[in-house]
């Protein structure tokens, strides 16, 4: 029997997954559901599925095994507790949740009722990263820098902080999570921002830039910098230094090694679609069930927003927040 999967959302992101999940080999997408009819009446022609407008009740019509929830950042209500209550296996987008009672809730419901999970953290699948980590294996990292430095996105619940959470946790989110995958926890957060740039938008109270301090169990500091009023200089990804390297991982680009006492710096490129290697371990790890060969599951998700979150409420109080060891 096939995979039966399902998808609340048909936006960019679903629309990604949806066409690499028809792909893989042992799936059947049988449900889309979507705010908009047109859009889930089109996507789910496309691959031969019934369209909702209601999660709700997509959930009782249908038999599935796995559910893609994507949807932004406010919209997130009881769509995963839901299914997890009802054994459907989760893939929530980053960032999974709005709140840390949320993502707590959710995390809660997926543990109770046994369910396979993960999120849209693609990056940690690139082969790159995989070498990287080997690299740095038995390092002692002393600094390191972060960056998602552009443009503001189109979409206009993107620019209110209510709605989206701000840029750290709709979108710098993927550097904060790929620093936890290469450094460990998060012990303190302390962050800054700024305003001003961007007056011309209406609808907007998000931050304009902002540098976020974090200090990480190991000992290791760094600083994670998020912009969305570039109009040139666009930047993203981590420079990595230790006593005798230094790395610079240009994201979801190549990774370039500078080593003490070498004259040419080793270029680690991409050898594979992380997206599609993401998806075909989570339908695999569903056939399977068998979480082990994911590289997060939904509380581990939890912990990155945990630091953005935290990341928001140094902003707001202009104070150091320090993060649970549990």
């Amino acid at each position: 029997m096939p995979v039966r999967v399902g998808f609340v959302g048909a936006g960019g992101n679903n629309s990604g997954h949806m066409q690499r999940v028809a792909t893989i080999r042992g799936t059947k997408i049988v449900a889309v559901c979507d705010v908009q009819s047109r859009r889930a009446q089109e996507r789910a022609e496309q691959y031969g599925a019934t369209a909702y407008t209601d999660y709700r009740k997509m959930l009782d019509a249908e038999e599935m095994d796995a559910l893609y929830v994507s949807v932004p950042p406010f919209a997130h209500e009881d769509q995963e507790v839901l299914a997890a209550k009802r054994g459907i296996h989760l893939f929530v987008e980053k960032p999974v949740a709005l709140t840390m009672r949320k993502a707590r809730q959710v995390a809660k419901a997926i543990e109770d009722n046994g369910v396979i999970s993960t999120a849209g953290f693609q990056d940690r699948y690139l082969s790159n990263i995989k070498q990287l980590r080997v690299l740095l294996d038995g390092q002692t990292i002393g600094l390191m820098m972060g960056y998602w430095m552009g443009g503001m996105p189109g979409v206009p619940w993107w620019r209110v902080r209510e709605q989206s959470g701000g840029q750290i946790v709709e979108q710098t989110i993927h550097i904060f999570d790929m620093a936890r995958y290469l450094f460990g926890e998060v012990t303190t957060v302390h962050a800054a921002a700024r305003q001003g740039l961007m007056t011309h938008v209406p609808n907007y109270n998000v931050d304009d830039a902002s540098a976020v301090t974090l200090e990480f169990e190991s000992g290791l500091i760094g600083t994670i910098f998020s912009a969305c009023f570039l109009q040139v200089g666009h930047r993203g990804g981590l420079d990595i230094w230790t006593r005798d390297l230094f790395v610079n991982y240009a994201e979801r680009g190549p990774i370039t090694v500078h080593e003490a006492g070498k004259k040419k710096p080793k270029v680690l490129g991409v050898r594979n679609n992380p997206s599609l290697d993401l998806d075909k371990a989570f339908i695999n790890a569903v056939k399977k069930q068998d979480q082990s060969v994911l590289k997060s599951d939904y509380a581990d998700a939890a912990r990155t927003l945990e630091v953005c979150l935290a990341a928001n409420k140094s902003l707001a109080t202009g104070r150091v927040v320090k993060l649970s060891r549990n």
